[in-house]
């Protein structure tokens, strides 16, 4: 199992000042926009990229902007980004709780079409089954994203196996979005998942340490953390450990 480890990058990340690019790297649009003039030139150094679509934030913390948003204009630029740049895996714009799934499947052709190779679609909880077992046929990789957005809740994560079968089953590989929880992970065979609890440290003050194939958590919540960067850099190379082994064990 891939484990992409997401965070906006800036300059003060363990990766970026010790230029390390030997990890998995899942970024956002709404954040690496601002910064690509120094990221196009890096993004194909890393084991490998994917670009999240970035709506994730219009869906939490711009809820009300998502409203009003030329979605439209949205489609061109994010589209004209990722071909200007090359980015082979890039995800769909997945605003179905804001436009609906049929207007989320036009906007899904509008952006193929100006890109000129096939993006990486989202099933969310409200789509039907059906449509599930259609992007498995029609896409080789697919995100299932009933985690973050959704709120799905862990008494029914024995039903994720289904749809991992049905999509073995069409030779699709399955992305679970922001679902790395390690005790977690060896029950349900996603071809990748992505997380940015690495960046837990300096946001939370959490120290995290690997060995044999688990991650352990401390936390700092009431105390004072004296060097947020080390803390952070230590926290980045040990989910770098983790995904290392999640790669040929899981």
């Amino acid at each position: 199992m891939k484990i992409y480890l997401a965070a906006p990058a800036n300059t003060s990340d363990p990766f970026v000042r010790d230029e390390f690019f030997d990890f998995y790297s899942l970024q956002s649009y709404h954040y690496i926009k601002k910064a690509f003039r120094n990221e196009g030139k890096i993004h194909n150094k890393y084991k490998d990229f994917m670009l999240d679509s970035g709506v994730f934030t219009y869906l939490t913390s711009l809820k009300e902007k998502a409203k009003t948003l030329d979605w439209e204009k949205y489609i061109y630029d994010y589209g004209s980004f990722v071909k200007k740049y090359k980015i082979q895996k890039y995800v769909e714009v997945d605003v179905d709780k804001v436009l609906g799934e049929k207007e989320v499947e036009k906007l899904t052709k509008k952006l193929e079409k100006l890109v000129g190779w096939k993006t990486i679609p989202v099933w969310h909880m409200n789509r039907s089954y059906d449509s599930w077992l259609k992007i498995c046929k029609d896409y080789d990789y697919i995100c299932f994203g009933a985690f973050l957005t959704d709120g799905l809740k862990q008494s029914k994560f024995p039903m994720i196996n289904k749809f991992l079968f049905d999509a073995a089953k069409s030779k699709t590989k399955v992305h679970g979005l922001g679902f790395t929880s390690s005790k977690l992970l060896p029950l349900y065979k996603f071809y990748s998942v992505d997380s940015s609890s690495w960046s837990a440290g300096r946001r939370f003050g959490t120290l995290y340490n690997f060995n044999n194939g688990k991650l352990t958590t401390k936390s700092f919540k009431n105390r004072r953390v004296k060097d947020s960067h080390k803390l952070s850099r230590h926290d980045f190379y040990e989910w770098v450990k983790y995904s290392q082994y999640a790669e040929i064990n899981l």
